[in-house]
C-alpha cells in the first residue's frame, strides 16, 4: 500500500490527478478510491480521495487543500504517514510528534525523539547513537544489586552491546526502507 498512496500523492502534487473523474468509487490502479470536494466559505479548495484496501474496506483519506498547497493523509502529513507504514513493518511504532518506539531484546522500549520522522533525521540518530556510552550508563554507575533493582536483563556486557547493536540494526533497515 505504500507504493500506492506515493504514486498517488505525487499525482495530485504534480496536478495529475483529476479528483472529479472519481466522485463515485472506482479503480485507480488496481484500488478502489472516491473522492469528494473539499469547501469553504469561498468555494471548492481540494478534495479527499477514499482509498480502499483490496477487501474493499476504508484504508485512509487523502486530503489535497489546494488554498494551503497541504497534502495530508489521515490528518497527518503525507511523509510522515508513509514513512510510518514501512516503520510499522518492522515493530516501530510512532508516538505522535516526532517520537518512536522500538522495542530491544532486552524487552526495553527505547524512545526515539525526532523534529520529524524522515529518513535524514533517523540517520542522523543511528550515526550519533554511542553505544558505549549508553552501556556504561548501566554498568559504571550502578552496582550489580542496584542493576538487579532496576531489572537490567543481562549479566555481563557484552550481551548488552550485543542488544543494542541489533537495535541500530532494526533502526538501519527501517531507515533504508524509508522513501522519504
Amino acid at each position: 500500500m505504500e507504493k500506492y498512496l506515493i504514486r498517488l500523492c505525487k499525482a495530485i502534487l504534480e496536478d495529475r490527478f483529476n479528483d472529479e473523474n472519481y466522485r463515485r468509487r472506482n479503480s485507480w490502479y488496481g484500488r478502489e478510491i472516491e473522492t469528494q470536494p473539499l469547501f469553504c466559505s469561498y468555494g471548492t479548495i481540494g478534495f479527499t480521495v477514499s482509498v480502499y484496501d483490496l477487501n474493499g474496506s476504508h484504508f485512509c483519506d487523502v486530503e489535497w487543500d489546494g488554498d494551503l498547497g497541504k497534502l495530508t493523509i489521515d490528518e497527518e502529513p503525507w511523509r510522515d504517514y508513509i514513512n510510518e507504514l514501512y516503520l510499522e513493518d518492522l515493530d516501530i511504532t510512532s508516538q505522535g510528534n516526532g517520537e518512536l518506539e522500538c522495542y530491544t531484546d532486552a524487552g526495553e522500549d527505547m524512545i526515539i525523539s525526532l523534529d520529524k520522522i524522515r529518513k535524514k533525521n533517523l540517520q542522523e540518530y543511528i550515526d550519533n547513537f554511542d553505544i558505549n556510552e549508553n552501556v556504561l550508563i548501566w554498568w559504571r554507575d550502578l552496582s550489580d544489586e542496584q542493576r538487579k533493582e532496576k531489572k537490567v536483563p543481562f549479566d555481563n556486557v557484552k550481551d548488552h552491546y550485543e542488544d543494542y547493536e541489533a537495535y541500530l540494526e532494526k533502526l538501519q533497515k527501517a531507515c533504508d526502507k524509508m522513501p522519504f
